[in-house]
């Protein structure tokens, strides 16, 4: 038995640093993952106001909003601005609406294309195989980061206790979107139509699916 331990302690002391820094990195992020989606499935659906500023790379702040949010798993979600920036994107679980009242256009997309390319509508809707795509790391207690290293962003979710707080996206141009979540509702009931979109009377619609 002795001899055993020696021998695998012999063998283990001749692997490269590198190969067990290497596994070591990966269990931890495996972890930091299943433990970000196991927190992701407590939340069927959830409902809050936001603040939400946008910072440019060089620090200038591009744009301040408040809203509403609303999400409803696996596939649905709400995020309405308030005027005098109003926009509404509503996405059905297949479609993707983002109106804008402004112009007076409304632009439609396949769902599974943006989720694609959207870590924020990935939390949504990833499968497994969509989430080896990204890394994820728990630096600190009920704060996660989701990076995209391919599409260089960079996604960070805070939570108090099992509620989501703030959210924390840098997109691949380098812009900062931080939004913070007030008066949040965990798990409450939400209709079906809030997650419908009806294109209102002389409206241009844009279908990109």
């Amino acid at each position: 038995m002795v001899k055993t331990l020696l021998t695998a302690a012999l063998v283990s002391s001749l692997l490269p640093v590198s190969a067990a820094v290497d596994a070591a990195t990966a269990d931890t992020e495996l972890s930091a993952r299943q433990e970000l989606q196991n927190r992701l499935q407590q939340m069927q659906s959830l409902s809050a106001d936001f603040t939400q500023t946008v910072t440019a790379a060089n620090g200038e702040t591009l744009q301040q909003l408040t809203g509403e949010l609303a999400i409803k798993r696996p596939a649905q979600l709400l995020w309405q601005t308030d005027p005098p920036d109003d926009t509404l994107m509503i996405a059905s679980g297949e479609t993707v609406w983002y109106y804008n009242p402004f112009v007076e256009q409304v632009t439609l997309y396949h769902q599974s294309d943006i989720a694609a390319n959207s870590p924020m509508l990935l939390l949504l809707t990833g499968t497994q195989e969509q989430w080896q795509d990204y890394q994820v790391s728990e630096p600190e207690a009920d704060y996660y980061t989701v990076r995209d290293n391919e599409a260089d962003s960079e996604l960070r979710l805070r939570f108090d206790q099992q509620q989501l707080s703030s959210i924390w996206l840098r997109q691949q141009q380098g812009d900062i979107i931080e939004i913070n979540l007030a008066e949040v509702q965990l798990n409450p009931q939400l209709s079906p139509d809030k997650f419908e979109f009806t294109v209102p009377d002389g409206v241009e619609v844009d279908d990109q699916r």
